[in-house]
């Protein structure tokens, strides 16, 4: 009888538990739908001049999706002071592509605020598939490649470790198709024509400088390097939130789009040059303009090697400002920063932060290797030699003359370790030098990254065994 007191008492006290979990949870959806619907008719009237009754499908779409961004804004900065505050280790993923698809049903899913969006809906006279097919598919990405950051992006949200990415902000990305005669045909998909995303914040005053060693400009259609002609190009963070599913963490995407550092050449334009006079202009924002250009051409590749400098530079310099926040000690960076590869697009990075480690941390270069191989991580996509990532010494000469020294001895110094490991076996030595010896000679990408970092995976354990072995 006692046993069975206790059980009904246990359960009576629970029962009044779950009621008022329920009643909270209750007042908790009530006050997001007041919020919700209050943020949404402001954004019509105030930022768009509209009354909700008269506003287009996209302007219902941009009010919306701008709702349910300021009912996440407070999750987004406390998670951000959170990690200013305990300084934890943090994971920085590089990826030239982020293949994130439409972000309003994503967000409303993550942020378990489906009853919310319900109700807001339903109370505003919105069609909610209909409000969906006003987004349009973010063009950061157009591939497995990008689909597997995205995915590693709502993951480490979803665990609540501290991370963000980096890549680049195109205004031309995923492409449309169309079949005519028989063949494929691609045109250009210009996601934000339509006016900025409203997930993204812009951060002007946390703009960073990327320097070159020759001029960079738009000539008969294509980019073409100047030689002696150092100039530098402007990166401006566009910041978008990486909501975790049902959790208050939410990381941050950080987008970099190129700007010329404030260029107008005003003779040109008053002598009637009127293009010539935005040369630099024209040419800078030329780097962000399109995701991945067509590398069979001379120009594509050119573009897309100027492109992943311009991620990794600003990418480096952006996580090296926030760990330095502080002052702390150089040695302490792999202790606080984990930086990953996505590919060798961003392999770049192994010889800029070597670049920042002597040149501005003033490091020697045993110290400055050794932290940049515990600091880097790299990720393998593919072990087709023909589809490996290799560039012209040349470009570097004139792009990154700095990069080519420091890459030049770190092989040296490799290629030493090689013969004392394997002599008389120059064969070996050929094939592993991080330079390929020709007619035109090459920086390969991949033995650098690989060379660079603590660590190598392929895309699965498969694929990781198979580097192993082959």
């Amino acid at each position: 009888m006692n046993v069975m007191k206790e059980n009904l008492a246990a359960d009576s006290s629970a029962s009044l538990v779950s009621e008022a979990e329920a009643q909270h949870d209750e007042l908790h959806v009530g006050e997001a739908i007041r919020d919700a619907t209050r943020f949404y008719r402001t954004q019509l009237l105030f930022m768009r001049a509209r009354d909700p009754g008269s506003a287009t499908p996209r302007e219902q779409f941009e009010a919306f999706a701008h709702a349910i961004r300021d009912l996440l804004a407070r999750r987004w900065a406390n998670t951000a002071a959170r990690y200013e505050r305990e300084r934890p280790k943090q994971i920085y993923y590089l990826s030239m592509e982020y293949l994130i698809g439409r972000s309003l049903a994503n967000n409303v899913a993550n942020l378990l605020l489906d009853p919310v969006a319900q109700q807001v809906t339903r109370g505003e006279h919105l069609e909610w598939p209909r409000l969906l097919e006003q987004e349009p598919d973010a063009g950061l990405g157009n591939g497995g490649l990008g689909r597997l950051a995205a995915c590693f992006l709502d993951s480490m949200a979803t665990l609540e470790l501290p991370a963000m990415g980096y890549g680049l902000r195109y205004e031309y990305g995923m492409f449309r198709q169309s079949i005519e005669n028989g063949w494929q045909s691609e045109e250009a998909d210009g996601w934000l024509r339509r006016g900025r995303d409203p997930w993204e914040i812009a951060r002007p005053n946390e703009y960073l400088e990327v320097k070159f060693g020759c001029g960079i400009e738009l000539r008969e259609g294509r980019l073409q390097f100047i030689p002696d002609r150092p100039t530098s190009l402007i990166g401006v963070p566009f910041d978008r939130p990486v909501t975790g599913f049902g959790t208050n963490t939410i990381n941050t995407l950080r987008l970099w789009a190129a700007f010329a550092p404030e260029y107008f050449d005003f003779h040109r334009f008053s002598s009637g040059d009127f293009v010539g006079a935005l040369t630099q202009t024209l040419a800078a924002e030329s780097v962000t303009r399109v995701l991945y250009p067509d590398d069979s051409t001379l120009s594509g590749q050119e573009l897309r090697f100027v492109q992943e400098y311009f991620l990794v530079a600003c990418a480096l310099g952006d996580l090296v400002r926030r760990f330095r926040t502080g002052a702390p000690s150089w040695a302490s960076l792999p202790d606080k920063v984990a930086i990953q590869l996505n590919d060798t697009h961003p392999a770049l990075a192994v010889s800029e932060l070597m670049r920042i480690l002597l040149d501005e941390a003033h490091l020697e270069w045993d110290s400055a290797w050794d932290i940049t191989t515990r600091t880097l991580a790299y990720t393998n996509h593919t072990l087709l030699p023909e589809a490996l990532e290799k560039w012209p010494v040349d470009w570097f000469a004139l792009l990154l003359p700095r990069h080519l020294q420091i890459i030049y001895e770190i092989n040296q110094r490799f290629l030493d370790e090689v013969r004392r490991a394997y002599p008389d076996d120059e064969a070996r030595v050929v094939r592993m030098s991080l330079i390929e010896e020709g007619p035109i000679r090459y920086v390969r990408m991949a033995h650098l990254a690989v060379l660079g970092s603590q660590s190598t995976n392929g895309v699965s354990r498969i694929h990781t065994q198979l580097l192993r072995t082959t």
